[in-house]
């Protein structure tokens, strides 16, 4: 386990070292560093705020600027393969996607997958912010959403920045009263996902609804 670690942190350096080599070549080597010792990790080099990464970078914002392109690009790339595509049927597309978006987040972050009766995407919106370990979001909202853009199936994710996508009795709870919601209005809940940086837990697959 310490010697895949130490493997992956190694890759880590690299792959940033290459991307700031392609606008500060001379100092690709002491900032890729600097990242990855401060955040741990590619994925939380580049998931990031922001704020967080221009204090390490000092004065070289063209470094952050390619950060930021890089991961509008990556974010692009991943919905497109999701977009106008039966999304319950494509898992590991849905899966590589919701990574990218919020499982480094560092605030707990509630989206909703709206799909139509073709299971698929109508939207993919952001319904609730948090904190670092709770985020609330309203039944009636979301029905209220459902109504309005004429979705019949809808996809629940959050993350855990935490570190850790084993679900909690508020989880739970909330995905009983959003079925419950759903069901008179004939909208059906395909799924929770709970994302995190080292996995997902899918609570369909795990028996939870």
């Amino acid at each position: 386990m310490a010697a895949r670690k130490t493997r992956e942190t190694a890759g880590c350096r690299r792959a940033l070292e290459e991307l700031i080599s392609l606008t500060c070549p001379s100092q690709a080597n002491e900032l890729s560093n600097r990242l990855v010792d401060r955040f741990g990790s590619l994925g939380d080099a580049m998931a990031a705020r922001a704020a967080d990464r221009t204090g390490i970078l000092g004065d070289v914002p063209e470094v952050e600027r390619t950060i930021q392109c890089l991961r509008r690009t990556m974010n692009h790339i991943l919905r497109g393969r999701i977009e106008q595509r039966r999304v319950v049927s494509n898992e590991r597309a849905l899966l590589d996607y919701l990574r990218m978006a919020m499982a480094f987040e560092p605030i707990e972050q509630f989206r909703v997958l709206f799909l139509n009766a073709a299971n698929e995407l109508l939207a993919d919106e952001i319904l609730g912010i948090g904190t670092v370990s709770r985020v609330h979001l309203y039944p009636r909202e979301v029905m209220k959403r459902c109504l309005e853009i004429g979705a019949t199936t809808i996809i629940l994710v959050h993350n855990h920045p935490a570190g850790t996508a084993e679900p909690s009795r508020a989880d739970r709870n909330l995905t009983q009263r959003m079925m419950a919601a759903a069901q008179p209005l004939g909208i059906a809940v395909d799924d929770h996902l709970v994302i995190c940086r080292y996995g997902y837990v899918s609570f369909r697959r795990a028996g939870l609804m």
